[in-house]
C-alpha cells in the first residue's frame, strides 16, 4: 500500500498535468485560408451588386450577371462553363460598361482588369443555390 504523501503527490501531479493533456489533444480551431498572394504590382478587390470598389483610381461596379454556366464544384462536367458579368468602370473620365468573362483580362485605363473569382460557387443539387453575387477583380498595371 502507498503512503499518504506519495498518494498526495500523485494526485497533485494529476491535477497539474491533466488540463495540459486535454489542451494538447484538442483539435486546432478551423481558420479561414489566407488570402491569395498578389504580386506587389497588382491590386485586388471584392465587390457585390450595388457596391463600388476602387483599385488604384479605377472605380468598378458590378451591374448584371449576364451568364453563369459554371460547372458546379461538386460535379464533373464536360465543359467548365463560364461566368459573364456586366461591369461599369471609370478612371475619372466617362463611365464605361463592358462584359467581363471570369478569368479573361481586358485592357482598361491604368492597366488590365481581370474578373478572378465569383462567389458563391455553384453546387449541384443544392436547393436555393443563390447566384453569384460577390466578385473579385484584379488590376495589373
Amino acid at each position: 500500500m502507498r503512503s499518504a504523501p506519495n498518494l498526495f503527490a500523485a494526485f497533485a501531479l494529476l491535477a497539474v498535468f491533466a488540463p495540459l493533456a486535454a489542451c494538447a489533444t484538442a483539435p486546432a480551431p478551423m481558420m479561414p485560408p489566407p488570402p491569395p498572394v498578389m504580386s506587389s504590382s497588382s491590386a485586388a478587390a471584392t465587390v457585390g451588386f450595388g457596391a463600388q470598389a476602387m483599385l488604384n483610381g479605377l472605380s468598378i461596379t458590378p451591374l448584371e450577371l449576364v451568364e453563369d454556366s459554371r460547372c458546379p464544384i461538386n460535379a464533373r462536367c464536360v465543359w467548365a462553363g463560364r461566368l459573364i458579368l456586366r461591369t461599369g468602370f471609370s478612371a475619372g473620365g466617362p463611365r464605361e460598361t463592358r462584359d467581363f468573362t471570369l478569368g479573361t483580362a481586358q485592357a482598361v485605363p491604368g492597366g488590365t482588369l481581370t474578373l478572378v473569382a465569383a462567389e458563391p460557387a455553384k453546387l449541384a443539387g443544392a436547393q436555393g443555390n443563390p447566384p453569384a453575387n460577390r466578385f473579385t477583380f484584379e488590376l495589373r498595371p
